[in-house]
C-alpha cells in the first residue's frame, strides 16, 4: 500500500480517519507525537444523546449515533475486542421546571430512541425522581486508540515522531491534520479547552449505570473505579491538574454522595473545542492539498465518525461538506 495521504495527529480523531481510509482501500500513513496533555487519552469516551436542563437532542446526534455504531462495529471486528458498548444515562430531576421538560419529552415521538421511563431499584430506594436517558454509547478510548496504534504500526502505517510536524518533508498527494487542540496554531479558531477528572472508589456508591449531576459519574467496568468530571478551563495558562480542578470535582461529588471516597488519579487534557461549537472540517484556506479535521471538541467519540467518512468522500470527489463545518469560516 502506498502512502499518498499524510494524516498528522494520532489521537482519536486521528485514528478515526486512518481507520476509515483503512476500511476504504485508500492509500495513507498515520503519523503523530504524543503529548502530555492530549485529551484522548484522559477521555470518557461518552456518547450523551440528550443535554441540557430542556433534554435536549445534541445536534445530529441520529445521524451520529447511527455513523458510530457502524464504524466501531467495524473496528472492534478488525481488531478482534470489544470497546464499544451501549449505555443508559441517569438524570436525576430536581425541580418542577425540569420535571415538566422530561414529561415533553417522553410523549415526543423524536425523542423515544433516547427518553425513557425505565425505572431501576436501587434508584427508587433513593426516593429522588429520575428519568433515564437511553441510546448513549461508551468507547473504551484508551484501550482502542492504544490497540488502533499496535494495528497500524504492525501493518508500517504508522510512526511516532518527537513533536508536532506542521511542514511534512515527505512528498504526498495530500496532508490531512488531525491535530488536536496542540495544533491550535495550525487551525484557526480553535479554543484549546483543559478538562479535568478524577479516577475514583466510592465504596459505599450502589447507583447504577452512569449518572449525571453536577458532573458524570461514569463506571469503568474495573476495580470498582469510577470516571468523575469534567472541570472545563479555556485558553488555561497551566497544563496538566490542578488543585482547584480537583477541589470543584470534589465538591460536586459531595452533592451526590457522602460515603467515603478513595482517588486513584487526576487526570487533565486540552480539548479543541470551537466557539460556534462546529467541527473544522475541510480544504486548508490557501494551502493546496491540505485539509482540516479537528474541533470535535468533547464529542469526538460521537463526531469523528460520521465527520471522517465525509472528509474521505470529499477528498475522493464523491461527496460535499457544509459550510457550517468549512475552515474557510475563520
Amino acid at each position: 500500500m502506498s502512502h499518498s495521504t499524510l494524516i498528522i495527529g494520532h489521537g482519536l480523531s486521528g485514528c478515526v480517519l486512518a481507520m476509515t481510509f483503512y476500511r476504504h482501500h485508500i492509500p495513507f500513513h498515520l503519523t503523530g507525537a504524543s503529548h502530555p496533555d492530549e485529551a484522548s487519552m484522559v477521555s470518557s469516551g461518552l456518547i450523551n444523546p440528550v443535554t441540557g436542563r430542556k433534554y435536549v437532542k445534541s445536534w445530529m446526534i441520529d445521524e451520529y449515533t447511527d455513523a458510530a455504531i457502524d464504524f466501531y462495529g467495524y473496528t472492534e471486528s478488525l481488531l478482534g475486542k470489544k470497546y464499544f458498548l451501549p449505555v443508559d444515562i441517569i438524570r436525576f430531576i430536581s425541580n418542577e421546571e425540569a420535571r415538566l421538560a422530561w414529561e415533553k419529552r417522553l410523549k415526543d415521538p423524536e425523542y423515544h430512541r433516547y427518553i425513557s421511563n425505565k425505572r431501576y431499584e436501587a434508584l427508587d430506594r433513593t426516593g429522588k425522581s429520575y428519568g433515564v436517558v437511553t441510546g448513549g454509547y461508551k468507547l473504551d478510548v484508551q484501550h482502542w486508540i492504544r490497540d488502533v496504534h499496535k494495528f497500524f504500526t504492525n501493518q508500517g502505517l504508522l510512526t511516532f515522531t518527537d513533536e508536532l510536524i506542521t511542514s511534512p518533508d515527505v512528498d504526498y498527494d495530500r496532508v490531512i491534520y488531525a491535530t488536536g487542540a496542540v495544533g491550535a496554531s495550525v487551525s484557526s479558531g480553535l479554543i484549546p479547552n483543559k478538562g479535568e477528572a478524577l479516577i475514583v472508589r466510592l465504596p459505599e456508591w450502589n447507583l447504577p449505570g452512569i449518572i449525571k449531576e453536577d458532573v458524570f459519574f461514569v463506571p469503568l467496568g474495573y476495580d470498582d473505579l469510577l470516571w468523575v468530571g469534567s472541570y472545563y478551563e479555556p485558553w488555561s495558562e497551566v497544563s496538566g491538574p490542578t488543585s482547584e480542578g480537583k477541589e470543584m470535582i470534589l465538591q460536586a461529588i459531595k452533592k451526590a454522595y457522602s460515603g467515603s471516597m478513595v482517588i486513584v488519579d487526576h487526570l487533565a487534557g486540552v480539548r479543541p473545542t470551537v466557539i460556534d461549537r462546529r467541527p473544522i472540517i475541510g480544504p486548508y484556506p490557501e494551502k493546496a492539498d491540505s485539509y482540516l479535521f479537528n474541533g470535535m471538541g468533547t464529542k469526538g467519540t460521537s463526531l469523528a465518525p460520521y465527520w471522517a467518512d465525509k472528509l474521505m468522500a470529499y477528498i475522493e470527489k464523491s461527496g460535499i461538506l457544509p459550510e457550517i463545518v468549512s475552515p474557510s469560516r475563520f
